[in-house]
């Protein structure tokens, strides 16, 4: 786990402006430990692991989407922090709100996949885990991001 924290942590300090492909790269390897340590931490035999991988990998792909949202909030909240308008400040707590339901929602589906193939223990270990990682990062941003209109 401490591995996996160390990956978050770079992939959270790292800089936003970094060529797509560098970026690209990035969010793979940060994918590729994250499930490893998911599975890892779930410890099924090798049949319900390649069931788990499967329904992993669909999670992983829609969520991409939200996780390139997230990003884009993050780099415009950076660029506009200093001076931030009241419509710019509605607008991204807004879309935050709307990034927040959607990961709700996909975690939501991927717990009733995982609970129908793999029973409720394990579908509540993925929810559990995905929500640690998410916490994670969060607290790391709250570190390393100025309030509004801090300088």
């Amino acid at each position: 786990m401490k591995k996996f924290l160390l990956v978050l942590t770079v992939l959270c300090a790292f800089n936003m402006t970094a060529q797509d492909a560098e970026m690209e790269a990035f969010k793979d390897l940060y994918n590729s430990e994250k499930k490893t340590v998911i599975g890892e931490y779930l410890e099924l035999d090798a049949t319900k692991a390649m069931t788990f991988n499967g329904i992993y990998d669909e999670y992983t792909l829609e969520r991409k989407a939200i996780a390139s949202s997230r990003m884009s909030l993050l780099e415009r909240y950076v660029d506009q922090h200093e001076t931030m308008t009241d419509e710019q400040a509605d607008v991204l707590v807004k879309e935050t709100f709307s990034v927040r339901a959607k990961n709700e929602k996909l975690q939501k589906k991927y717990y009733k996949k995982i609970k129908k193939e793999l029973g409720a223990k394990t579908a509540s270990q993925f929810v559990q885990f995905e929500r640690y990682v998410q916490t994670s990062i969060d607290e790391v941003l709250q570190e390393a991001l100025p309030l509004i209109g801090e300088k």
